[in-house]
């Protein structure tokens, strides 16, 4: 029995062998085969293992329908999850996804750590899990023989060695891992079959003998409390739904059901058709559990048996060695599947984020990389496959013999739902990071610790199947909860990188990836050819060609010499994904394209391979030209003869050995001339033609008709270096029946039916032409169109700003206006003229902001004059001293009586932002302005003691809004990359000077003006003619420049009528006489402006009253509109000492 129950494994095993090889072939009828819908979803079935298998029914007998969340979770996953799935299988198809380790290390910024994070969780939750399989084929064995010959050790070996051979055989024949494995699958898809099947045996000799065993036994088993096993469950308890989604978190996260899910998902489509049919497998299977644990149940059918074993047990009893057999057979499936795509992705997972790093690391420091990277990866893998599955043996035979082997093959299947947070976040929450990947798993695997291990060792739950379940059911979701608790936290409170918010676009919302990718180019120090070879040295000559040419097929594709675009450096690196990993590649990519510790200019002396695949290549273009009909010949830059084939030598009956490499081609020619080849002439006269013509390059195309009757076709075209083609056809036998048709012929007709074809052709191409022009036409128009109502949208947007802005700044200015500064004493009077030289700096500052935001539109330009230039630094002196004082510091202005040539508003926004900059970041010390004469132009200089600037942000400090990274402080928001602007609008000359911690100068060389055209300020001390008191009418719907105003009126001795809404203005006019001038706002309300409100007033008046309007919109057509209707126009803030002149004017 023994004998023959190895014989049958062996011979069931050498049938998945041939069946996985024929598979992989490429004829039609395995590739349909292979690449079935059916084959994916029966793989899928990949998840019900020996375990479940046997200890389905045992879980059964023992607990009743205790058994079912199990494969109910992943049922109703891929029922009504089947979004979730298709986003997953999608993104991992793009990024070329190759183990869930590599799923999660890609989404979270490609870091290694993660994937070897992963890995190690993946690894302690499977070496049980596949020590269960080999105890259970162990057992089985040992319950079939019918003597103790072998033992169950032993059969675990043999076991272990025959799983090792398949994965290694079948499971690394193919270095990229995303490269679909058809035979591989096909044997899994084949295996869960006949697990089916062997249930269903099962299930129906269990009814059978239970109908039949002996008479009345049926209706002695209804009338029994048997029954009661299947009534006890609660269907919407804590513990079934709790396990229903951890089975349903597991079918994810268990590597080797993501491998078969995801990795080995050869077309989106047939995620549909697993949708229901993996569903229905599992339901079948749950089904056909019933009616064995139900005769399990039985006293006198299982009550000898134990439960985990009745599967097989139960053929044995009634002397059924076939059904026996096939039942083992069943289990031997079970097995196989589960370790053999277990130990494959395993092996990949740790070859990829652990050893690969180490070894590129090692060779990276050593400057080396050879050609020997393929085969090492899949020698890595096989050794890793051989650790794995001798570190199970070693665990199933130091932990099979003890009761608590079960309960560690569950706690192990709930340690790696701790993945399912970061694959869920992954795919569905931007914010997810790292760090909350690594803060969660901790935690998760310290309560995992915790909460299930210690209670499994301290012998708190030995025997009590219920009491387990709940156990483990409660520490899996504490785990969980600290687990989530810990992801969102940590990933709230992380800096992202710039890859990770590019890696978290591709996962979340993989359009946006394109985006972010575009920030993300840098300097690439390779070259096309670089990354061929790296493609080629891993992924070997064939797989990089075809994946070159699919690339091509897409994109634009650069020469070998040309700079690769980021989009053919980023399809390397998911090309290199499939068989590296996501870090690992990362890091050779990074490594290549960055020029990091490595001689690139010699990786093709390195790689053997590629030089022997350029050979090849060369070789076979050398076979293709001797065997064309046409004569090639080919000339250098220097007219030199470099190639040629045999039929070019044919043609022309050139003598042997004539022709050499590196012959002039005139030698040649003047052979052909003195042959007469080239017709009647002088030899030289013909020889200099023919050689001008190809050093000239220019493309030509004649026929030639030699002596003999014989008609050569000459096509010529430049090369692109330099140098020429020609290509020499014998048309001879077509010019003949050419001839021969023309005498049979008047083809005059098809000529001109030919012409008129030709000319609708061109009329058809430049109609479509035209079409396609005034196509792009309105695209543009639509496009000029948006930009525009983009720009005036801004445009509005400052307006309605600087309204709002300037409205309390043009009250201060009345209000500094009103007060009486003959009253005041001389300090205070000082004090005064220094706050309405702050008001002014604002008032600047203010505009400054407007101005700037209009020469971004190209509105305005800089209107130079000539100006003392102690007219801008005599007011930012008296601004800046206070300031200073108030920090303790020194500041000092030297100053001179220099006349400079340049736009005041502009150089003062200059010198103010530099003065503002220079005493908020200078903590202690001096701040000093000093002026310097040069020869042709005025050197201004800001002098600080601050922390200065490094060398690497001086080139930096400049850019748009920038502040040194090592400073807190907040500047006035114009920054120095403003400064720059103006200054270079000016053409004038802007300097850094800084040292590091002890302080920073700018300067600035401003040319000289002309002191005889420099304008006189005009005095605002004017008193307003006292002879008549005016009566003014003042509207603005801001309450404080109507106090502000009215308080200046007061002062000036006019009386004043203000009013803040439109209503009652109009109540106003109609029960008042008319006034002898309107100051009114432009900006009202949404249902009239100041304009409209005036002319209103003039009408209802019946009279032209003099009218100002007082506005922050600065707009030309408002101004030209005012004028057309006699209405004056002054801008906010108001300069008083104008509007005092403009109301005398009108007073006339």
């Amino acid at each position: 029995m023994t004998i023959a129950l190895i014989f049958v494994a062996l011979a069931y095993v050498g049938i998945l062998f041939w069946l996985a090889n024929w598979g992989d072939k490429t004829t039609p009828l395995a590739k349909k085969i292979s690449h079935h819908p059916f084959v994916y979803s029966f793989a899928l079935g990949i998840y019900c293992t020996s375990w479940t298998f046997y200890g389905a029914v045992g879980t059964a007998a023992n607990s009743g329908w205790s058994y079912l969340p199990i494969l109910l979770g992943p049922a109703l996953l891929f029922i009504l999850g089947h979004g979730f799935l298709r986003k997953m299988i999608l993104v991992s198809k793009k990024q070329n996804i190759t183990t869930i380790a590599d799923f999660i290390s890609a989404r979270y910024g490609k870091r290694q750590l993660t994937a070897i994070l992963v890995t190690f969780i993946a690894l302690l939750a499977t070496i049980p899990y596949i020590a269960l399989q080999l105890k259970a084929l162990s057992t089985s064995f040992v319950l079939l023989q019918s003597d103790s010959e072998i033992s169950g050790s032993m059969m675990a070996l043999m076991g272990t060695l025959i799983m090792a051979i398949f994965a290694i055989y079948f499971g690394t024949r193919k270095v990229d891992v995303t490269e679909y494995r058809s035979g591989l699958m096909l044997a899994v898809a084949f295996e869960s079959a006949v697990k089916l099947l062997a249930l269903g045996a099962v299930a129906g000799l269990s009814y059978y003998v239970f109908t039949h065993y002996q008479d009345g036994m049926w209706d002695y088993f209804v009338t029994q409390i048997a029954f009661g096993q299947w009534q006890k469950e609660d269907f919407f308890s804590f513990n079934f739904v709790a396990q229903s989604l951890m089975a349903a978190a597991a079918v994810i996260c268990l590597p080797r059901q993501f491998h078969v899910t995801v990795v080995d998902n050869q077309d989106i489509s047939h995620l549909k058709t697993a949708r229901w049919a993996f569903p229905l497998y599992l339901l079948l299977t749950a089904g056909i559990i019933i009616p064995i644990a139900t005769a399990a149940m039985h006293p006198q059918i299982g009550g000898n048996v134990a439960a985990d074993s009745f599967v097989l047990a139960l053929p044995l009893a009634q002397q059924s060695t076939l059904l026996s057999t096939f039942v083992f057979i069943g289990g031997l499936s079970a097995a196989i599947a589960m370790i053999v795509v277990a130990t494959l992705t395993l092996s990949t997972m740790i070859s990829n984020d652990v050893v690969l790093p180490l070894m590129l690391r090692r060779k990276f420091k050593r400057n080396l990389i050879t050609t020997s990277y393929k085969r090492r990866i899949l020698l890595t893998r096989r050794f890793t496959i051989a650790v794995i599955l001798g570190l199970s043996y070693l665990y199933q035979q130091l932990f099979g013999n003890q009761a608590a082997l079960a309960s560690m093959g569950l706690v192990a299947f709930s340690l790696v739902t701790q993945l399912i947070p970061a694959v869920v976040g992954g795919l569905y929450w931007r914010k997810g990071h790292a760090y909350g990947v690594y803060a969660g798993l901790l935690a998760g695997f310290a309560c995992w610790l915790l909460f299930l291990m210690l209670p499994l060792f301290e012998g708190a739950v030995t025997t009590n199947t219920a009491m387990q379940q709940s156990v483990i059911t409660q520490g899996t979701f504490i785990a969980l909860i600290a687990n989530v608790v810990c992801y969102i936290a940590f990933s709230l409170g992380a800096n992202e990188r710039l890859v990770d918010r590019i890696q978290a676009a591709a996962f979340v919302k993989p359009k946006e990836q394109l985006k972010l990718a575009k920030h993300h180019s840098k300097q690439i120090n390779a070259t096309v050819y670089d990354l061929k070879v790296l493609l080629q040295t891993f992924l070997g000559i064939q797989r990089s060609k075809q994946l070159i040419v699919r690339y091509t097929m897409r994109h634009d594709f650069a020469d070998d010499n040309d700079t690769p675009t980021t989009d053919f450096v980023d399809f390397c690196e998911r090309a290199l994904t499939g068989v590296l990993g996501a870090s690992s590649a990362r890091v050779l990519i990074g490594a290549v394209i960055s020029g990091k510790q490595m001689a690139f200019e010699e990786v093709v002396n390195f790689f053997d391979e590629t030089t022997q695949a350029i050979q090849f290549n060369q070789n076979l273009l050398f076979t293709s030209l001797e065997n064309l009909s046409h004569g090639i010949s080919v000339v250098d830059r220097n007219l030199k003869l470099v190639a040629w084939n045999r039929r070019y030598t044919e043609l022309f009956e050139y003598p042997e050995g004539f022709l050499e490499v590196g012959q002039p081609i005139e030698e040649v020619i003047r052979h052909n001339v003195s042959k007469g080849e080239c017709g009647p002439g002088e030899i030289d006269a013909q020889v200099q033609k023919r050689v001008q013509h190809l050093r000239n390059g220019s493309s030509h195309h004649f026929i030639r008709r030699r002596r003999n009757g014989q008609v050569i076709e000459m096509i010529g075209n430049p090369l692109p270096d330099g140098g020429f083609v020609t290509c020499f056809s014998d048309i001879t036998t077509h010019i003949e029946t050419q001839n021969a048709l023309e005498e049979v012929n008047i083809d005059l007709e098809n000529r001109i039916e030919a012409r008129t074809l030709e000319i609708r052709s061109i009329n058809e191409d430049l109609e479509a032409q035209i079409e396609k022009r005034i196509e792009t036409e309105k695209q543009l128009n639509q496009a000029k169109l948006e930009a525009e109502k983009a720009n005036d949208s801004k445009t509005r947007f400052l307006a309605l700003a600087s309204h709002d802005i300037l409205q309390p700044l043009n009250a201060a200015r009345l209000y500094l206006a009103a007060v009486d500064q003959t009253e005041l004493s001389n300090s205070n009077l000082s004090t005064m003229e220094k706050l309405g030289d702050s008001l002014d700096s604002t008032v600047h500052l203010m505009s400054g902001l407007l101005e700037i935001a209009k020469l971004e539109q190209g509105a305005m330009t800089p209107t130079p004059r000539h100006f003392p230039i102690n007219d801008i630094l005599a007011p930012l002196s008296n601004e800046y001293v206070i300031l200073s004082k108030e920090k303790g510091l020194d500041f000092k202005v030297r100053s001179n009586d220099a006349v400079v040539h340049a736009d005041t508003t502009y150089l003062r926004r200059i010198i103010q932002n530099l003065v503002s900059n220079a005493v908020k970041y200078t903590e202690s010390g001096k701040v000093l302005v000093a002026c310097r004469k040069r020869k042709h132009s005025l050197r201004i200089e800001v002098w600080d003691t601050g922390p200065g600037i490094s060398e690497v942000e001086q080139a930096k400090v400049f850019n748009d809004f920038y502040r040194v990274q090592s400073n807190d402080n907040k500047g006035l928001g114009l920054g120095l990359g403003v400064v720059k602007r103006m200054a270079d609008l000016m053409s004038l000359t802007l300097e850094l000077k800084s040292t590091p911690n002890k302080g920073s100068c700018f300067a600035l060389e401003v040319p000289y003006g002309d002191s005889k055209l420099v304008q006189e300020k005009s005095t605002n001390k004017v008193k307003l003619d006292n002879k008549q008191t005016l009566n003014v009418l003042i509207v603005d719907d801001e309450q404080e420049n109507l106090d502000a105003m009215g308080t200046l009126m007061s002062k000036w001795g006019c009386r004043y009528s203000a009013f803040n809404k439109v209503d009652d203005v109009l109540n106003y006019a109609q029960t008042q006489a008319k006034p002898d001038l309107i100051l009114m706002d432009y900006q009202l309300s949404h249902e009239m402006d100041g304009v409209s409100l005036i002319a209103q007033l003039r009408e209802q008046w019946q009279e032209s009253i003099p009218a100002v309007l007082i506005t922050a919109v600065r707009d030309d057509e408002l101004k030209l509109s005012t004028k057309e209707q006699n209405i004056h126009y002054l801008s906010k803030p108001v300069k008083p000492a104008k509007l005092k002149a403009l109301i005398k004017h009108t007073s006339r």
